[in-house]
């Protein structure tokens, strides 16, 4: 769709004539629009949440994507509240801009059900993963995750340190990480899973 084009004059583009509108505000709905066009090009994610934060807008849109691109990068953008692929029908889009400013999102199907299976995919690893996990080494985990050190684990769990180093280089390797940072980030994702 011809963004700069639109007949609703509440999308206000921020382009210079002549080039495809890159940055466009639906200042009806307080929404950045951004150009698929755009990303990792000429902008970045920082970048996007500063100018998002400090103009006040409540979401992100990404217009003009392919339909053949990979979608699964995108879910990661700040505040993403919807995708609309290139050719998209003036009146879908405002329609979804619409759903978007009830608090609605507003994604194609193919591009949520590639984010729900890499989602499944990945929770079914970490299931995988999590199944191996014995009680003493979900304690350790979780003493970790609250920011014991080793020694305090060991005190806690009644053991000594040596074996909490044991129990820890087992459970990285039952968790495919490589040390505390990477371990501290899984706990992050799936502890929660895990002590359920």
């Amino acid at each position: 769709m011809a963004i700069e084009n639109v007949t609703n004059k509440q999308i206000k583009c921020l382009d210079t004539s002549g080039y495809t509108s890159l940055f466009c505000v639906a200042t009806q709905y307080n929404i950045l629009l951004v150009n698929y066009q755009a990303l990792n090009v000429i902008t970045n994610y920082e970048l996007i949440n500063q100018f998002m934060l400090k103009n006040e807008h409540q979401g992100l849109v990404i217009f003009d994507v392919p339909k053949d691109s990979d979608v699964i990068p995108l879910k990661e953008w700040p505040n993403l509240k919807g995708l609309f692929y290139a050719n998209t029908d003036e009146a879908l889009f405002h329609q979804g801009l619409e759903a978007i400013n009830k608090g609605e999102l507003w994604f194609p199907r193919a591009v949520t059900d590639c984010w729900m299976r890499q989602m499944l995919a990945s929770e079914q690893q970490t299931t995988l993963q999590s199944n191996n996990l014995t009680c003493k080494e979900i304690k350790v985990l979780n003493l970790l995750f609250s920011g014991m050190h080793s020694s305090a684990i060991a005190d806690s769990l009644f053991i000594s340190e040596a074996t909490v180093r044991v129990h820890l280089h087992k459970v990285y390797q039952k968790i495919a990480v490589k040390n505390k940072q990477q371990a501290l980030a899984w706990c992050q994702k799936n502890l929660n899973k895990v002590n359920s």
